[in-house]
């Protein structure tokens, strides 16, 4: 009898520390899963971990408290049906994020209880549109490459046989000369601009092959301080004042060196052509500190004219420019090499008060 009861409690043991397992297993999920209960009032009655540090709140007694809790947000909690899904779109400290929203609707004891999980995806679209623009520059290139590579060679070669022809003394070739120069003339302008869309398009193909980054420990204040000294005589010459504001104490990054210097030095550059068409004091800031979340973030400040909302949600496309004489590539190759150190770049403007790029860690 004793022996039976032994293996009954043995076995009773065995199930409870699977169903432990188990319980932790879920619990290990949820705390990954922003997920907020509430009645169909708004009432809040549970926020958990993720969805407090997703949403950047500590508490909250209703979805609709704008102060706590984003509007468009809110508004999705509360209209969408049970089992239905949504995709909202917020901006947060700078960063802009793509929240899917799944709301399911629950009966307990009689009370109907709303039970909503929010995931922001916005590495993952990015990736997937990232994946696109790659698609589409590929076939791009390849098929322009294909059509002007021959005209620019054509057009070259018969412009050195219409200088030959020009350059002799016979009759008949005298009385043509003027009409062989405009030909040859000509023919110089098509070689020229083939060659200009040549180069333009081999600048796209460096949007696909980046390589991966090469990882080192660097200061990332001495980094700031080395390309306001490599950017120094330009600053001066355009009477633009550039302040460093980071620790006097090493701030280590481990990333690829180089490759971070080219974003900084892109974006610097991009602050130095907008703060040129101000008529006060210019200025470009560069910064570096530990965000809330402890990820070391640097921005690169101007008090340059600014951006339109519209403009900053196009800012990272591929071929999108705000200046004239843009091509649409460094913003873009920014990004996807922040991508590649499993970073973000996020941009904050408003008009005629100047814009902020934030580099997150």
């Amino acid at each position: 009898m004793a022996l039976r009861m032994n293996e009954v409690m043995e076995k009773f043991r065995e199930v409870r520390a699977e169903k432990e397992a188990h319980l932790h297993y879920f619990e290990v999920i949820v705390q990954h899963i922003g997920i907020i209960t509430y009645k169909t009032n708004g009432t809040i009655l549970m926020l958990n971990n993720a969805a407090k540090k997703l949403l950047q709140v500590k508490k909250a007694t209703n979805v609709e408290e704008q102060s706590l809790i984003n509007p468009k947000l809110a508004q999705s909690l509360l209209a969408l049906e049970s089992g239905e899904k949504a995709l909202v779109q917020v901006r947060q400290g700078g960063e802009l994020l793509n929240l899917s929203v799944h709301v399911m609707e629950l009966s307990l004891l009689g009370d109907k209880i709303r039970l909503a999980s929010v995931q922001n995806i916005q590495r993952e679209l990015e990736d997937k549109e990232m994946e696109a623009w790659h698609n589409l520059i590929k076939v791009l290139t390849h098929e322009i490459m294909n059509s002007v590579t021959p005209i620019a060679s054509l057009s070259a070669s018969a412009y050195e046989d219409v200088y030959t022809y020009t350059d002799t003394e016979a009759e008949e070739i005298t009385l043509l000369k003027g009409e062989l120069i405009d030909i040859g003339q000509c023919l110089q302008t098509i070689n020229r601009r083939s060659d200009g869309l040549i180069r333009f398009v081999s600048d796209f193909r460096n949007l696909t092959a980046i390589s991966s980054p090469v990882y080192s420990m660097f200061n990332v204040t001495e980094l700031l301080k080395e390309i306001k000294m490599l950017l120094r005589d330009q600053l001066a010459k355009n009477e633009i004042d550039l302040h460093v504001d980071a620790p006097a104490q090493p701030l280590l990054l481990s990333a690829d060196r180089t490759m971070i210097e080219q974003v900084l030095i892109n974006l610097v550059k991009n602050a130095l052509e907008a703060v040129q068409e101000q008529k006060h004091e210019m200025l470009i800031t560069l910064l570096a500190y530990h965000d809330e979340r402890s990820r070391i973030s640097i921005e690169v400040r101007d008090n340059g004219h600014g951006m339109t909302t519209e403009a900053m949600t196009k800012i990272f496309i591929p071929f999108f420019s705000t200046k004239k004489a843009g091509s649409g590539i460094g913003l873009s190759l920014s990004r996807q090499i922040m991508r590649l150190h499993k970073g973000s770049i996020s941009v904050q403007s408003e008009l005629e008060k100047g814009t902020r790029f934030i580099l997150r860690f």
